[in-house]
């Protein structure tokens, strides 16, 4: 009989991970300034882990025989559990946040730990569904990644059978990738009509092609090859045969060209001939009804799928329990969004006012908050909450009414002016904003969430000094305000003093570390520090948060373009585009990418619709310029660049295009005139030294 002693054999491996002796193996986790180091054993890694295996066999050592291995996209937190789990083999999750748990998931994926990735998915799935179904959209995008997580695969799939508007009325439904759809139409259990099944995915081809007319009765054959592309595997997945006649009719018939000629003819064949058997093209059995009834998606509450029902009443529940721990902030946040989703739930109402009210008496006092109960009633209370509550639910119209109101009966409410001005600031009506912020801070002069609010809006009409003056002050107030880090952080950046940038939004980001709107900040200001590498990571992290969000594809899609990384600025300029498709800076940035991959006439529709919404952008009519003189086009490359130098005189790029295109023109002259001025500004530059040489030789011919 064996006997196993595995307890002190895991114990001992611990201990010799926490005492690092005679270790051969650095790992640098996470990004500058906040790496942490890991001392490790090779054996170890190699005997445990492919993943490091392979990395260790491509290294080589330093003078020290040790092996560097860097893991800048990864926590620290999430790096530990993971070391000690390959050192010790033990693992508990049950006092982790969820959010970290399914980041321990993609990186136990990322290093291909079997055990750990199975493990964690019966977790999450046995304990956390709630979670995993406020997540829906990233646990979806992230498990159909990898058929490594076949279980939350599942998980998915059932929901998405069940309640497939949660897909195809989402926001986010046109820029779903396209493994996602094809895993969606192979559900034969999907309870969705197939017509309208058939709308969805025509809309989402046209939205892949955001060049096709509106109307596809100006299509040219050219145009439906293009749709026919962009849907080549996902037309063989519709069933065709399950479609009514009249959506066939109104739906399938405009797009017919799509569809190869055997397969329409046998349509046709299947109306004019139901009982005929089809021998020629490839009928897929029908979708499968769920025996239980589902509920239809629709505005009234009563019609609310199931999983959005259970998201709000887990909201709901969380609101109300922050609430009675003191946590009025969050308790706001979690009873607005369930209020988003279920708009007239009586309880939610309930909880909200109950915790505005908490929070006033708090703020006043016992004595204060009855005297003014009595004194102007509690409609003013109830109409500056609401009107707090539909801008949270960025209903702005109602907010302002409601405020409006409030403000008729008491113009000295603080409050109700504070939110009316923030109001008014995303409405971008700033001076409005300005006014509502100055009176609220004539009232009570020390509320740091003025001040920041105030900051803002000063950063917004470019007053940067002022700004910095209210968040600063803010600040002092409030000295660990993640918002007002970020929003100081902004205010340094928009000044170009990016080193206290930095140190603001690193702060922030300590606080709250998933910020997706502070880490596009960070990224923003590291690519303006030229470190190309943090900045990405941290549009990377930002985009795992936020998939959608134009801001952060825009400019890690500058990134990728000052790291000569072409087809992927590209992707990225492209789906920013499609979200946002007048986007003068992501045309810009677009142009200029087409331009140094040869592509000139993209490059030059990108300029030029650039140069219509933003027609004195200097940067726009220079690249617009060159890309002129690469065509041959040297008269329009002058006009272009003549214009952008009346806006910057001295920019060096715009002398030296300019002095390169006089060149072409033979206009030798013009040409070392330029050349001569971008070398007082930038006396090393070798490439216009080089060019200057040249024009000098063919003047002196």
């Amino acid at each position: 009989m064996s006997a196993k002693f595995f307890e002190k054999l895991s114990s001992n491996l611990n201990q010799l991970l926490k005492d690092s002796d005679e270790y051969n193996v650095i790992i640098e986790v996470g990004q500058a300034p906040n790496i942490q180091t890991f001392k490790v054993h090779s054996i170890i890694l190699n005997s445990r882990c492919l993943y490091f295996k392979d990395k260790l066999s491509t290294i080589t050592c330093d003078g020290n025989n040790v092996k560097i291995i860097k893991q800048a996209n990864i926590s620290t937190e999430v790096f530990e559990i993971i070391i000690k789990y390959i050192y010790d083999g033990t693992i508990s999750l049950e006092n982790i946040n969820t959010s970290v748990v399914f980041e321990l998931l993609i990186a136990s994926n990322e290093f291909g730990l079997e055990e750990l990735i199975k493990h964690i998915q019966l977790f999450l799935l046995e304990n956390n569904a709630s979670w995993l179904r406020l997540n829906f959209s990233r646990v979806c995008r992230t498990s159909l990644k990898d058929d490594n997580l076949k279980n939350l695969q599942q998980f998915c799939a059932n929901i998405i059978a069940k309640h497939p508007s949660i897909i195809f009325d989402s926001d986010e439904f046109l820029t779903l990738p396209e493994n996602i759809l094809i895993f969606i139409l192979k559900l034969d259990n999907l309870q969705m009509d197939e017509g309208k099944i058939w709308h969805y995915i025509i809309n989402w081809g046209i939205a892949q092609n955001p060049s096709l007319p509106l109307n596809p009765d100006q299509w040219s054959d050219e145009h439906f090859l293009a749709l026919k592309s962009s849907l080549q595997n996902c037309l063989p997945l519709i069933r065709y045969f399950q479609i009514s006649g009249e959506d066939i009719f109104e739906k399938v018939r405009p797009y017919q060209k799509i569809l190869d000629q055997t397969l329409w003819a046998d349509i046709m064949l299947k109306f004019m001939a139901p009982n005929k058997a089809i021998s020629t093209s490839n009928v897929l059995p029908p979708r499968k009804n769920l025996t239980t009834t589902l509920p239809l998606r629709d505005i009234a509450d009563e019609s609310m799928t199931e999983i959005e029902s259970n998201r709000a009443s887990e909201l709901r529940k969380s609101g109300e329990a922050y609430r009675i721990m003191g946590k009025y902030e969050e308790s706001l946040i979690d009873l607005t969004k369930s209020l988003e989703i279920e708009a007239n739930n009586a309880n939610a109402l309930s909880y909200l006012g109950a915790t505005y009210y908490d929070m006033y008496r708090l703020k006043l006092g016992p004595e204060t908050f009855l005297a003014k109960s009595e004194s102007f009633g509690f409609r003013i209370i109830a109409l500056s909450f609401r009107g707090n509550t539909y801008r949270m639910m960025r209903r702005y119209e109602e907010s302002l009414a409601d405020l409006n109101k409030s403000l008729e009966i008491e113009p000295d409410n603080a409050f109700a002016l504070k939110y009316r001005g923030e109001t008014y600031r995303i409405m971008c009506r700033y001076e409005k904003s300005l006014a509502d912020l100055n009176h609220s801070l004539k009232i009570e002069p020390n509320d740091a969430l003025v001040l920041s609010f105030r900051g803002k809006t000063y950063r917004m009409i470019r007053r940067y000094e002022e700004s910095l003056a209210d968040l600063n002050k803010s600040l002092e107030i409030e000295p660990d305000n993640a918002f007002a880090l970020k929003y100081r952080g902004v205010t340094y950046y928009k000044m170009k003093r990016y080193e206290e940038s930095l140190a603001d939004l690193n702060q922030s980001l300590k606080i709250k570390p998933n910020d997706a709107s502070a880490l596009r900040s960070r990224g923003e200001t590291y690519l303006m520090m030229h470190r190309r590498e943090e900045s990405l990571a941290d549009f990377n992290k930002s985009l795992e948060i936020k998939p959608n969000n134009a801001f952060a594809l825009k400019f890690r899609g500058a990134t990728y373009y000052w790291m000569d990384r072409y087809e992927e600025s590209l992707a990225d300029l492209n789906q920013s585009l499609e979200i946002k498709p007048n986007d003068a800076f992501a045309l810009r940035f677009r142009g200029e990418t087409c331009r140094m991959m040869g592509r000139y006439e993209e490059s030059l529709a990108d300029f030029n619709k650039s140069l219509e919404i933003e027609p004195n952008d200097a940067f726009a009519l220079r690249i617009r310029g060159a890309a002129y003189r690469m065509m041959g086009r040297y008269e329009e490359s002058l006009v272009d660049l003549n214009k952008s130098l009346e806006i910057e005189p001295n920019n060096v790029d715009a002398l030296r295009f300019r002095g390169v295109t006089y060149h072409m023109m033979g206009k030798y002259k013009e040409s070392l005139a330029d050349l001569d001025r971008s070398l007082k500004i930038n006396p090393n530059n070798k490439w216009i030294l080089n060019q200057r040489q040249k024009t000098i030789r063919l003047l002196n011919k």
